[in-house]
């Protein structure tokens, strides 16, 4: 049984509804389409917000390092990365990227992209 998650832009809430993100996994297709059917969708995290509203770094957030922990702790081995984690639609929000390496670290695959942008 593989665990999986996704992780999304805290500021993209205003605009978005997870929809593409959860119906690409739930079809199979994009991003998921190699996954088996036991594969299960267990977590859906957000960063913590952009540095003018939390001036925290990913590195020293607590809130970031316990949701990590929980990750861990779930044994989810595989994060998905949605488009949002594109700052200006091209170039990655360097705090997305903090997050991405963080999980990594603690031994958690990041793969960048849920559906097609």
């Amino acid at each position: 049984m593989n665990k999986i998650g996704i992780l999304t832009c805290l500021h993209s809430n205003a605009v978005c509804a997870r929809v593409g993100c959860l119906s690409a996994f739930q079809n199979r297709t994009d991003f998921f389409q190699d996954y088996p059917e036991d594969t299960y969708l267990t977590a859906f995290m957000t960063c913590n917000g952009c540095k003018n509203a939390n001036p925290t770094e990913p590195a020293e957030d607590k809130g970031i390092l316990e949701k990590i922990d929980k990750l861990v702790n779930e044994k989810i081995n595989i994060i998905h990365v949605g488009v949002c984690r594109l700052s200006d639609g091209k170039h990655e929000c360097p705090r997305m990227t903090q997050i991405c390496e963080m999980l990594e670290e603690r031994g958690i695959k990041v793969i960048r992209g849920t559906h097609k942008e």
